[in-house]
């Protein structure tokens, strides 16, 4: 016992020598192989007027189910548990002649597309509990004409039709953690699927992706809206993942993408191991009138959330135009959320690393709360763990309205980096703010403890001095937001704070610079380079911002949807699932 409470105090010692120390997020411990390799076994060929269902049940794994481009099956057809390890591919006639393995499909793929439609609510494909090794490739999946809501156009999921008679026996509430891991839907892929709704129609969500292994890749997913609830291109919240988003087109009116935020209180899973990239999340400015005002039938949010999740790598994605509407327009959120059966008891948002994004025209930019701030029991339930958020461009809508900082930081946040981003608006007025600190509505001031603690702000250009609940900037507001751990220097460093005619320069730590004019190397076309001033007194000696060679380099086929081989580019020496 002697010995081992000595060798704490030594490990004690030598943390404080070495002082704070920056957060480094788990990566996903395993990836998802989505490298197209068509079955060698039978082929069912399924023609205008066939029994679609019949030719679902028959296949074996190994076999292909080919569907006559063009021909439309109206229905709603279920993927069944089959015996065997190989795959099932479902694909069109006309696979050749769409978009390549590793480009994006569009709406003009249309034709050479079957199309398999919902004419009812009912989801028009389901993976029923215990589907294994489906790949979906080159499918239109879409409402009939006048079809009333549909709730998922794909539903993926083990609570379906066929399992709702045994919930319904269990006790209420704790139904998800009676089911076995063995009744998800496991190893689905959506390849190269156009997946759409109507500018009409109400479609609540794309795709559930509420299974094991499940990949959407070189996709278009667009007109997801709902006129009576919240809707998403994209939704996990019953998995423990993995989950592959790769260079898809996902269009959607209040979240382009949603991980969490549903499930009940019981809801014993936090998806995990999770990709995301080579996205371009897009919301058409078309919809403004239609999100807005008195008369705003579908509701806005954000492109990209996090309400559960445990380690996820976002990367190479454009989010593009958010506005204020159900909420105030941010971009990406990263909030923790069980109440109102949001989520369970083990939701976390922790190891998110994301690095090199875009969000462009958008109204706020981040958003990391620590806890639920609806949970009314005295309990700050969920929790926000080793966040890096690196070489992203956030791009500020120049009308933009209410409270739109680059980033809104929740009270007590822990253990986040953020650095080497650039933030700006799109026509280079002045911003509404770079970063918000948020404080418990019943703390005092002057607080007994910081905001935030061991947050790192590392190597920005802000558009703005931070800022925060009651008001105070420079290093003295910095101490009351971000001081714990101390010393504040090393962690607050290296960043160009831009300050517009009107506003007070205020002192901060050192190695921080206060520019009155601030240039960049060619914003027309999209290149936000900082030019001037050449600021390199940062933490790791490189020019202060985004370095756009990496960023482009990420985000170079975002919205063309080429992606060039990359979706398969996987970190050398991880696991593959």
């Amino acid at each position: 016992m002697k010995n081992a409470l000595i060798f704490g105090l030594v490990l004690t010692a030598v943390a404080q020598a070495q002082g704070p120390q920056p957060p480094v997020p788990e990566a996903p411990r395993v990836y998802i192989e989505t490298t197209y390799q068509q079955p060698s076994g039978s082929t069912i060929r399924v023609r205008s007027g066939d029994d679609l269902q019949a030719a679902f049940d028959r296949a074996k794994p190994g076999d292909t189910v080919v569907l006559e481009a063009g021909a439309t099956f109206t229905g709603n057809f279920d993927l069944l548990p089959k015996k065997g390890k190989g795959w099932i591919y479902i694909q069109s006639s006309a696979v050749d002649q769409i978009a390549h393995s590793d480009q994006r499909t569009s709406p003009a793929d249309a034709s050479k597309m079957p199309k398999i439609q919902t004419s009812n609510s009912t989801s028009a494909i389901t993976a029923q509990p215990g589907a294994t090794n489906y790949r979906l490739v080159g499918l239109e999946i879409t409402p009939a004409k006048g079809a009333p809501r549909v709730y998922q156009l794909v539903n993926i999921d083990f609570i379906t039709s066929r399992v709702e008679a045994k919930l319904r026996d269990m006790v209420k509430g704790a139904a998800p953690s009676l089911v076995g891991e063995a009744d998800f839907p496991q190893n689905i892929t959506i390849d190269r699927c156009y997946i759409h709704g109507s500018d009409t129609q109400d479609v609540r969500q794309g795709v559930v992706a509420n299974g094991t292994s499940i990949a959407v890749i070189n996709s278009y997913i667009s007109d997801i809206h709902d006129s009576t609830q919240d809707s998403q291109g994209i939704l996990a919240y019953r998995t423990s993942g993995p989950i592959k988003i790769v260079n898809n087109f996902i269009s959607s009116t209040t979240e382009n993408v949603m991980f969490g935020g549903a499930g009940g209180a019981n809801n014993p899973y936090v998806p995990a191991d999770v990709e995301i990239r080579g996205n371009w999340l897009y919301k058409p400015l078309s919809w403004i009138p239609l999100t807005t005002g008195g008369n705003g039938k579908w509701s806005v949010k954000n492109n990209l959330e996090f309400k559960s999740m445990k380690r996820a790598i976002v990367s190479g994605n454009v989010l593009e135009n958010d506005w204020p509407s159900a909420q105030n327009g941010t971009s990406l959120l990263l909030t923790p959320r069980v109440a109102n059966d949001q989520g369970g008891p083990d939701t976390v948002v922790d190891d998110i690393d994301i690095e090199s994004n875009i969000l462009k025209n958008v109204n706020a930019g981040f958003a990391i709360a620590e806890f639920d701030e609806g949970v009314k029991d005295g309990t700050w339930k969920g929790e926000t763990r080793r966040v890096r958020i690196a070489n992203n461009l956030i791009l500020l809508r120049d009308n933009g309205s209410g409270f739109r900082p680059g980033f809104s930081i929740g009270p007590t946040l822990q253990d986040v980096i953020i650095e080497h981003n650039t933030q700006q608006t799109m026509g280079g007025t002045p911003c509404y703010g770079s970063f918000y600190f948020n404080a418990i509505q019943t703390w005092r001031w002057p607080p007994a403890q910081s905001y935030a603690q061991n947050l790192w702000v590392l190597d920005n250009v802000l558009c703005r001095q931070p800022s925060g609940d009651n008001g105070a900037q420079g290093t003295e507001g910095l101490v009351y937001y971000m001081g714990d751990p101390r010393p504040l220097d090393p962690r607050f460093l290296g960043n160009v704070i831009y300050v517009p005619a009107g506003d007070t320069p205020h002192p901060f730590p050192r190695k921080n610079t206060l520019p009155t004019k601030i240039a960049y190397a060619d914003p027309a076309t999209g290149n936000y380079q900082l030019t001037s001033p050449k600021w390199t007194q940062t933490s790791d000696g490189k020019m202060a911002g985004v370095d756009m060679v990496a960023l482009q380099t990420a985000t170079a086929d975002a919205v063309t949807g080429n992606s060039s081989g990359k979706q398969d580019a996987l970190p050398t020496g991880t696991a593959v699932h």
